[in-house]
């Protein structure tokens, strides 16, 4: 019963894990979004293309970096990429594109080409066909986060490989819609947040009751939805590249203090202080859909709620097998083991975001 236990809280960690990497190790290599603002007849087209998958054309000195006079002696090459690769069309007329502005830019802390895109069709846009080709054949696993707003309408897609051509219908939601996408948006952003569900396991590896448990939760709530509130109103301004180097040395801290502390009398304090920095970056996630001026705080309110929420689904299922296993004499010895494994890769997440 207790090698039983013992590899199968491991075995559960090493997939845990190993999926958080290689989801890292993705967004590392190949992140875009494209944001459209639709009004009346006009599509307002924020594109953002990692510059990983830029660099096998456009890198000219190949020096692994683009710079903005690198990318304007290719402005051509560039804008006959984007015509060829990327068509917005309505009524199955491809609307012509006009390029507005270009330059390295950071989102996300990812560095990257940020293109500023106008498109303008002879009526107001109810619907349209967007065909998405760019970057795939250099970087197959390039993936572009698809945010299309229109008043209160919003819509939100993956673009890759397998999701080229998208059709949109646009039509203004009810409020109680919208807000329940947000709420979505919470639940799926802390389901693929490794990090943060990798901080949450940190912490909760040294509760021995469940009270203990819930405090730091609660703890880690209130501070997070803090700084989610003060940054996403614009009430502080943080750079989201340190945030997110931050996000995992507060892993490390975590880690490492589970090595020597046996009891979680203190932990909620502790908790509380990195809560703060884990909300910069819900906030920074947040920013990148945008948010409706007209229902601001109702939005940020529902994609809070919906953190909490996939929280408490991921913790539900966590911290019974936790104290469980507390229960057996070897449980600090794989408490251990499993922080040592914990640091090694929210390390790794540190030195990657760094660059």
């Amino acid at each position: 019963m207790k090698i039983r236990a013992f590899l199968s809280l491991f075995i559960v960690t090493l997939i845990f894990c190993a999926n958080a990497s290689t989801s890292f190790a993705h967004t590392v290599k190949s992140q875009g979004y494209s944001i459209l603002n639709i009004k009346g007849k006009t599509i307002d087209y924020e594109l953002f293309l990692d510059q990983i998958d830029m660099l096998e054309q456009f890198d000219t000195n190949k020096d692994k970096y683009l710079e903005n006079e690198e990318l304007s002696l290719q402005k051509e090459r560039i804008e006959a990429v984007l015509q060829k690769d990327l068509r917005i069309e309505v009524d199955s007329k491809p609307l012509t594109m006009e390029m507005l502005s270009m330059e390295v830019a950071e989102k996300a802390s990812h560095i990257g080409v940020m293109f500023k895109l106008r498109l303008t069709a002879d009526e107001a846009i109810e619907q349209f066909n967007l065909h998405y080709n760019l970057m795939f054949e250099d970087s197959p696993i390039h993936t572009n986060v698809l945010l299309v707003h229109s008043g209160e309408f919003f819509y939100q897609n993956i673009l890759d490989t397998k999701n080229k051509d998208v059709q949109i219908t646009i039509a203004q939601p009810e409020s109680e819609s919208v807000l329940w996408k947000y709420f979505v948006l919470g639940i799926e952003h802390i389901l693929i947040g490794y990090d943060h569900l990798l901080f949450l396991l940190s912490l909760v590896l040294i509760a021995s009751r469940f009270k203990d448990a819930l405090k730091i939760v609660t703890a880690f709530t209130i501070a997070h939805s803090i700084t989610l509130f003060l940054v996403a109103t614009d009430r502080i301004q943080v750079s989201s590249h340190w945030v997110e180097a931050l996000i995992p040395l507060t892993i490390c801290y975590v880690a490492v203090e589970n090595m020597f502390v046996q009891k979680a009398k203190w932990r909620w304090q502790l908790t509380t202080l990195f809560g703060l920095i884990h909300g910069m970056g819900f906030a920074g996630a947040l920013a990148e859909t945008g948010l409706p001026k007209s229902n601001l705080i109702g939005s940020l309110l529902t994609f809070n709620l919906g953190v909490e929420a996939g929280q408490l689904m991921v913790l539900s299922l966590l911290l019974p097998f936790l104290l469980w296993l507390r229960r057996f004499p070897w449980y600090r010895k794989m408490m251990i083991s499993t922080s040592c494994l914990i640091f090694v890769l929210a390390f790794y997440w540190f030195i990657q975001r760094l660059q």
